[in-house]
């Protein structure tokens, strides 16, 4: 999944959690200004792989509803708070499992 496709279909708030960018840098992003710190990059990479294992399947409201719900899986936490501390695998892994059929 692309990277625009990402700032896109996540609201500016789950973005800027994620990545620890500013709210107004990722209205940027969206306005057509590509991001260039590799820090960035990488936490939207991140996203678009959590996102293709959420599956198309999965509408892009519910998409956007499971980053900011809180997860049995992840111990009540929310899978956003999980990316925003540096824990991309806990949130991949919440990610796997709910993809799977585990409604957390």
């Amino acid at each position: 999944m692309a990277v625009s496709t990402v700032i896109r279909r996540l609201p500016v708030p789950v973005v800027a959690r994620a990545t620890g960018a500013h709210p107004r840098t990722v209205e940027r992003w969206r306005a057509g200004v590509i991001p260039r710190r590799r820090a960035y990059l990488s936490r939207l990479d991140d996203l678009a792989s959590i996102l293709a294992l959420l599956g198309p399947g999965l509408s892009t409201q519910a998409q956007r509803q499971w980053f900011t719900a809180a997860s049995a899986y992840l111990g009540g936490r929310r899978p956003i708070d999980e990316l925003a501390a540096g824990r991309i695998d806990r949130a991949r892994g919440a990610a796997a499992a709910y993809a799977g059929g585990d409604p957390t």
